[in-house]
């Protein structure tokens, strides 16, 4: 009786033990060797499946692509978390760095971050700051810079005054 009964315990044990030998075969070195965090890795396109609580990063090289397991996005990318896999994103064309699809933090050059938006020029009612690359509220008080002010058609150019007339005749 105890015979049948430690070769149940021994097969059993057997069992248990095969999901977790197949997995160690899944993951491998993978292309670079870097297979960390992977539930599933292969040797042609690295991590296709990622640990729980990381984001897959699949970067694209030409037609071929090789994914990578994260805790943080790389810049250019934000992560977005799915019931079934949480996955890098890019951000839109004009973001340098970005919190979702439609929020940018910080813009590529010649972009102005404006309310988590890229714009080519600030709006009206805000300053371009060079440093930043951002369009600040301008303060009810504050003048528009040289470069923003507009030319009112009620004015009259400035002109140098003219001499009398007699002035001119005596010369």
């Amino acid at each position: 009786m105890r015979a049948p009964l430690c070769l149940l315990l021994l097969v059993a044990h057997a069992v248990d033990m095969l999901p977790l030998n197949r997995r160690k075969k899944q993951v491998g070195a993978g292309q670079g060797g870097n297979c960390t965090g992977c539930v599933i890795c292969s040797e042609e396109n690295g991590c296709s499946t990622c640990q729980q609580r990381l984001f897959l990063f699949i970067r694209r090289e030409g037609i071929r692509q090789y994914g990578k397991c994260v805790h943080d996005c790389p810049p250019g990318y934000f992560g977005i978390r799915g019931q079934e896999v949480n996955r890098c994103k890019k951000c839109g064309a004009t973001c340098e760095s970005c919190f979702s699809q439609d929020f940018c933090i910080q813009c590529k050059r010649r972009f102005y971050l404006y309310k988590g938006k890229c714009l080519p020029t600030c709006p009206p009612g805000t300053t371009a700051q060079q440093s930043t690359r951002e369009c600040q509220e301008r303060s009810p008080g504050q003048k528009k810079g040289r470069r923003e002010q507009r030319p009112r058609k009620d004015r009259k150019p400035d002109r140098k005054p003219d001499r009398p007339q007699a002035a001119r005749q005596g010369q």
